[in-house]
């Protein structure tokens, strides 16, 4: 519903109900320039999803082009139908001002005012209705919640950040400028400013202003009821959703930079296997490439066939960045191609190729505007395959980074390397901007403002698109040379990146403080939409120490992406470089995550493509320090320097520890805090909520996820007599297997445990139509938290089995074998789906 309020309120535009334009009082701003004129545009695309734009009368501000990605990956919905019922009314002043009220609360949720429109600069003022926000990043920024202050989304380069608010805004490697907001009714939406400007958020008291220097105001709001991923699933769901990793990513994964040649390579996954350290991935920085050319392989340091071997026992992934490296010519296969295809960006200056530098040396970037770009990129990518054989791309230095401040001078350039021509459309004059977003002028390490792209695109409009486009590339050339589940992990990100790629936390340091900022980056990218990420494991800067790379190992373990880097100025951090008890440490936490891996992942299939509950928020996000894995698991992780005991709060549903069986609480009791015991050599404390089951492995023998067998062992946390959970249903975890079965179909398992009067039953049936599992599951043992031991007559199922109570030491739990441990087969080949435990 839409309302023209009569209200009089002061603001700089007036508003005509009947053309919906709007009119600045003035032509003129004394400090920001000519206002502009434009038209107001609220459109109820559904019940639950508001979109309001304000569209300038000439056109003079950016719009997002009608082109790939950008037109696949938001579903805008300009023409919907009419619905009976909307969750929102939006009330709109004659002097601009723009409320929406939740329709059922009449909560105002948002209030736009204050707008200002200029050519290169624009505001508008949002009252929010709690503090209860999180989002607007990527920040990092220790807890959870926005101190008041200014925040800068802008991508660039910026190592070991840590914001507090203080001005001038910080800001590192992505820009989602979207936020998850608490109501005062306690009901969730999501905002998202769909603009990639670069943009100052400053938050006083129940304000956000949003100072920014391009693009059209567009706004999208998406409401969501209690339970905060309603909302963020609304939101994935307009981004066309998140992008599955394959199932090897879960593993663990070692990187260094350096590691100088193949045979060190080599060295390393062998220490790994040694050392007992499952390992699935490992990665190249920058030292396989040919003197730091991206595309390229140096030969006679990196032998393809060391390749193929390292590739027998784990993934390999190699780095490439976005400057191509100039001074071997027309020799370099990179250089060449761009030449000939002219896909590089041009400086502003003179119309020639744009002279940056990176680490080749003097470099050219690629234009991903650029139709041609699509062809050249894919091409390179084909290439580079050629030679490694890679299993997954590392995409970095992409917001993009320029070790010049905009275009580099004579002194940072050598000028033979230029190729000469020149193509003045691309010519453009600096712009005096009256407002620069951020600590640091617009070009610091990074590309002109003023610079065109390909169809006359600003720079200073697109340049937090550049890593979003150079995902969207990468992703598709892997789908061409034959990649079903294409794993990508990129530093820069913007709004619908999830689409295509996966993201590291960039470059940490070795400290508590970036361990402690770790768990709110995870929060953040899954309210973005993209929920697998991790940070640098014992941080990349600085030298990291025993104890803090103990406490990381642990926090790792959860880590929906876990890799250990560091860079070429530290000491070795490899997990058997330091004593044996960092190694006992390392090794039984990756062996833990292990012997949950394929639960784990089943979440993430669970989840469609859509929402945040890999590591979700217990619907307690803003209260207290937790991790969740699914619905089912929560971690209570230490990141606090020298302690061994910390607090946790358990919301009411009934917790035990998850590998002792010990209760945190009964289903009854009212939500309660414990002191929690995790030694340096511990495994990170986790607890399974009652009402869940969880599917775990032995992995005492496994190296990699390729040696998982299909044995297993059941942990149900009984809630009322009953507990669920899920699994999935195929024979290989192979990407190809897993795109055919789980991305087209449902290759999900309802596992289903109640408890009757001298009965105990679980059924394990698929999920499409309640029939046996088409995959053989052997189930050797059954923990059943929260059931005192009881004494078992006999079993019945599809099969004959023999089971028997095991010892439990906890008299509220209970723990049955079946064939004495060697598991009951369920499945299609059996057709086994139901056991019944009589007691």
């Amino acid at each position: 519903m839409i309302i023209l309020l009569i209200n009089v309120v002061l603001g700089a535009y007036h508003y005509d109900q009947n053309t919906h334009q709007i009119k600045p009082d003035q032509p003129n701003h004394p400090d920001f320039g000519r206002l502009l004129e434009g038209t107001v545009i609220v459109t109820q695309e559904t019940p639950t999803q508001l979109d309001i734009r304000i569209e300038d009368a000439k056109n003079e501000l950016f719009r997002f082009p009608d082109i790939e990605p950008f037109k696949s990956v938001f579903n805008d919905i300009r023409d919907p139908p009419t619905y009976e019922k909307y969750e929102y009314e939006v009330l709109i002043h004659p002097l601009f001002n723009v409320t929406v009220l939740r329709q059922d609360t009449q909560e105002c949720i948002l209030q736009l005012s204050d707008l200002l429109m200029t050519q290169y600069y624009q505001e508008f003022t949002l009252k929010i209705p709690t503090e209860y926000f999180f989002g607007l990043g990527e920040r990092n920024q220790k807890g959870f919640r926005f101190k008041e202050g200014i925040y800068t989304l802008y991508a660039k380069d910026v190592p070991e950040l840590i914001e507090n608010g203080k001005p001038p805004g910080k800001n590192v490697y992505s820009s989602q400028p979207v936020y998850l907001m608490k109501e005062k009714s306690g009901k969730y939406h999501v905002f998202f400013f769909k603009n990639p400007s670069a943009i100052d958020v400053i938050y006083h008291e129940d304000t956000l202003k949003f100072k920014y220097i391009g693009g059209i105001p567009q706004i999208k709001i998406f409401l969501g009821d209690y339970h905060p991923e309603t909302a963020i699933k609304l939101y994935h769901k307009y981004l066309g959703g998140w992008a599955l990793q394959p199932f090897w990513a879960m593993g663990y994964h070692h990187s260094r930079w350096p590691i100088r040649d193949s045979k060190e390579l080599k060295r390393k996954v062998e220490l790994h296997i040694n050392n007992s350290i499952p390992l699935d991935t490992i990665w190249s920085d920058i030292d396989y490439m040919n003197d730091r050319q991206i595309f390229s392989v140096d030969e006679n340091k990196f032998l393809k066939q060391d390749l193929i071997e390292i590739q027998q026992k784990v993934h390999y992934i190699p780095i490439i960045d976005v400057g191509v490296g100039v001074k071997y010519g027309k020799q370099d296969k990179g250089f060449r191609e761009g030449i000939n295809l002219d896909i590089f960006l041009r400086s502003p200056a003179k119309g020639t190729r744009l002279r940056g530098r990176v680490w080749p040396g003097p470099s050219y970037y690629p234009d991903f505007f650029h139709p041609n770009c699509s062809i050249y990129w894919k091409s390179m990518i084909e290439h580079l395959y050629n030679q490694t054989t890679f299993s997954g791309l590392w995409i970095d230095m992409n917001e993009p980074t320029n070790f010049c401040d905009g275009e580099c001078t004579r002194s940072g350039w050598n000028h033979t390397f230029d190729y000469e021509d020149e193509n003045i459309s691309y010519k453009n004059q600096p712009i005096r901007f009256p407002y620069t977003p951020g600590e640091s002028p617009l070009d610091k390490m990074t590309l002109p403002p003023h610079l065109k792209h390909y169809g006359g695109y600003l720079h200073k409009d697109v340049h937090n698109l550049y890593g979003f486009q150079e995902s969207y590339e990468t992703y598709h050339a892997l789908k061409k040379i034959g990649k079903p589940l294409p794993f990508i992990i990129s530093r820069s990100t913007f709004a619908g990146s999830g689409r295509f790629t996966q993201h590291w936390f960039g470059d940490n340091a070795a400290t508590f403080d970036f361990m402690y900022i770790s768990v709110g980056q995870m929060f953040q990218f899954g309210i973005y939409g993209i929920p697998f990420g991790g940070a640098d494991v014992c941080g990349f800067l600085q030298n990291t120490t025993e104890k803090l790379c103990q406490r990381w190992s642990q926090l790792g373990s959860i880590y929906p992406f876990f890799r250990n880097h560091n860079n070429d100025q530290a000491r070795d951090q490899e997990f058997y470089s330091f004593t044996d008890e960092l190694l006992l440490t390392a090794r039984k936490n990756i062996k833990l995550r292990y012997s949950l891996i394929r639960w784990y992942y089943s979440v993430y299939i669970r989840q469609n493509h859509t929402g945040t509950l890999i590591i979700g928020y217990c619907r307690m996000m803003f209260q207290t320090l937790k991790l969740c894995l699914g619905s089912e698991i929560m971690a209570t992780p230490i990141l606090v320097e020298g302690i061994t005991i910390r607090k946790a709060y358990f919301p009411q549903s009934g917790w035990y520890h998850l590998l002792s069986g010990a209760r945190m609480q009964k289903e009854n009791d009212l939500g309660s805090e414990h002191f929690i015991l995790c030694r340096y050599t511990d495994f990170i404390p986790l607890f399974i909520r009652g009402g869940s089951i969880v599917v775990r492995q032995d992995v005492a023998k496994v190296q990699t996820t390729k040696d998982l067998n299909n044995h297993y062992y059941i942990v149900a946390a009984l809630n009322m007599n009953k507990a669920e959970g899920v699994f999935m249903d195929v024979t290989n975890y192979e990407d190809e297997t897993i795109s055919n079965q789980c991305e087209q179909n449902n290759c999900l398992l309802d596992i289903n445990l109640r408890v009757e009067p001298n009965n105990i039953i679980l059924t394990i049936v698929r999920n499409q139509d309640k029939k046996p599992s088409e995959s053989q599951l052997f189930i050797g043992k059954l923990k059943i938290y929260g059931l005192p031991k009881v004494e078992i007559e006999k079993c019945e199922s599809q099969l004959a089995v023999q089971c028997e109570s095991e010892d439990s030491y906890y008299p509220y739990n209970t723990v049955v074998s079946f064939n004495s441990g060697i598991g009951l087969e369920f499945g299609q080949i059996t057709g086994v789906y139901e056991i019944i435990i009589k007691f």
